[in-house]
């Protein structure tokens, strides 16, 4: 094996290494050697054949193997030899195979940064409880009040107001479309929401002071939700079969039975602790934002250049895709693309540095998570998509590695939880002002980002 450096630096190596024609040659030997005993040729007695004539008949079955075996092999050897420590598994590019020539492989080594973890008894963090005084516990009640909806279905023949229901029927021309967009009977649209699966809809339906009984066509630009330019004045038919107006919305006996309640007390603190409950997972986000900041301005150290390219690519490609479809962040609509690589490297950088330092501090703690704790974040996670649960259920059973989507976070919190339980922790009560004021000055976007 010839080996040659090709690119080196403190975390990133990159080597070419020519492997003999002979070396391959011998494990597909090996190999063939292997096989020998159940093949039968015509001619020969099972197993009998010799070896040139199987190894003619067989040699092109075996030889992707054996390569990726040679190729292992001589990868191996090199790691070991040169003693790397590496942060992943390297990258392999092969140039094509021909009989009878050496191969070549391109080899390309991401190693660990060396990191040297400090007492995290020496960090200053705040934790955060929320306080909800009797205002704010009165408001969350008459936001729910007012946010019910009761309607009735209007016998005159008036238009359509914007705070009205309309069932619709309606069809499209086109074939190519997805089921649910085909067609659908007795279709309800909340005009005093925003647009469903037809955008601007509710709008032109209001424009157009529609009545029950009209019929109207529509060109409806489904090109963004479709992914798909083709689809930018997609035609719809549209029959009106019902206007329902909004009416007061009561609560009644009848309501709090339906919904599990046996008296408006209860309503009252399913609905504190609920709001609550929302308080503390936002609590728990700016934790992780604080805490993440401390330890990006707390650790200096090396960070791999492919592992930071590959981020700031996925980052990047992801960008790209927003500009096609009109969805960029406003303020990232303000900057040219120079300046946007800028951000977005500096916000790579962060990510990959955290992480790194994520994975050490899990390590150096011997943090894991159980199987147990692996089934009940794929519920949680479940439950995002309802309807799907069996479909998510058997991806992972038939993916087992795409299981890192679950684990990871799992270790993250694990490891954020190790780190505040050594720190010095500093208690701070907040209202709902409070919290808001936090929350915007926690995730602004002209910050950093994690």
């Amino acid at each position: 094996m010839n080996t040659k450096e090709l690119k080196s630096t403190k975390l990133y190596k990159e080597y070419s290494l020519e492997i003999p024609y002979e070396e391959i040659d011998i494990e597909v030997d090996n190999k063939i050697n292997q096989i020998l005993p159940t093949v039968n040729i015509p001619g020969f007695r099972k197993g009998k054949a010799p070896l040139n004539i199987v190894k003619k008949k067989y040699e092109d079955n075996v030889l992707n193997e054996v390569i990726q075996k040679v190729i292992d092999t001589n990868t191996k050897k090199l790691i070991d030899e040169k003693k790397f420590s590496l942060f992943r598994a390297p990258k392999v590019e092969l140039s094509n195979y021909e009989k009878n020539k050496p191969i070549t492989i391109n080899l390309k080594f991401d190693l660990k940064p060396e990191i040297k973890l400090k007492d995290f008894k020496d960090l200053k963090i705040n934790k955060y409880e929320i306080e909800l005084g009797k205002k704010a516990e009165e408001n969350q009640f008459k936001s729910f009040i007012d946010s019910q909806k009761n309607f009735k279905k209007i016998e005159s023949s008036r238009q359509v107001k914007n705070s009205d229901k309309v069932i619709v029927n309606f069809e499209s021309d086109q074939q190519d479309l997805p089921e649910y967009l085909k067609s659908q009977k007795n279709f309800p649209i909340d005009l005093g929401f925003d647009d469903g699966i037809l955008p601007g809809l509710n709008k032109e339906l209001i424009e157009r002071k529609v009545k029950a009984g009209d019929k109207i066509e529509l060109k409806i630009n489904l090109s963004k939700i479709l992914k798909d330019d083709k689809f930018k004045k997609t035609t719809f038919h549209f029959e009106i079969i019902s206007i329902e107006e909004k009416i007061k919305f009561e609560l009644t006996k009848e309501f709090l039975d339906k919904n599990g309640f046996k008296t408006e007390k209860d309503l009252k603190d399913f609905l504190v602790s609920n709001i609550k409950t929302q308080y503390e997972q936002g609590i728990k986000q700016i934790e992780k934002k604080e805490l993440m900041d401390l330890l990006d301005n707390n650790y200096k150290f090396e960070l791999p250049d492919g592992v930071l390219e590959d981020d700031f690519n996925q980052i990047w490609n992801r960008l790209e895709q927003a500009k096609k479809e009109g969805s960029l962040d406003e303020d990232d609509k303000l900057l040219k693309d120079d300046d946007l690589k800028k951000r977005y490297k500096k916000i790579s950088e962060r990510r990959v540095k955290l992480g790194l330092l994520m994975q050490h501090i899990a390590s150096e703690e011997k943090v894991v998570v159980s199987e147990e704790e692996i089934n009940k974040g794929i519920l949680e996670y479940t439950r995002q998509y309802p309807g799907q649960e069996k479909q998510i259920m058997e991806y992972f059973e038939k993916n087992p590695s795409s299981l890192d989507t679950i684990r990871a976070p799992l270790i993250e919190q694990k490891v954020i939880d190790s780190i505040i339980s050594k720190s010095k922790t500093n208690v701070i009560k907040l209202n709902e002002d409070e919290y808001k004021k936090l929350e915007v000055k926690t995730f602004d976007i002209k910050d950093t980002k994690k």
